[in-house]
């Protein structure tokens, strides 16, 4: 493309009218309203309505769970790896 073509196109025309969308301003303080009522409410809430929390069991095993798949899968990777480049 020469210097030329962009002067003619019409593409670069469309997006030079294009405007910037914005918020109008009572939406954006209504919005802002809204979510630090949520916030509040939620510092408010009492430790009894929390949900309890895991088991020691299951904060342990679950871990331990994906690692495993996490070694499986690399070794999986490894030994793909090595079939392809004949080692």
């Amino acid at each position: 493309m020469s210097d030329h073509e962009f002067d003619r196109d019409v593409t670069m025309d469309t997006l030079s009218v294009l405007t910037t969308h914005e918020p109008d301003q009572n939406r954006v303080a209504r919005t802002r309203a809204r979510c630090h009522e949520a916030l509040s409410k939620r510092t408010r809430r009492s430790p009894a309505s929390m949900p309890a929390l895991r088991p020691d069991w299951r904060r342990a095993l679950e871990p331990a769970i994906v690692g495993g798949l996490c070694a499986v899968y690399l070794f999986e990777v490894l030994s793909r790896a090595l079939r392809l480049y004949r080692f």
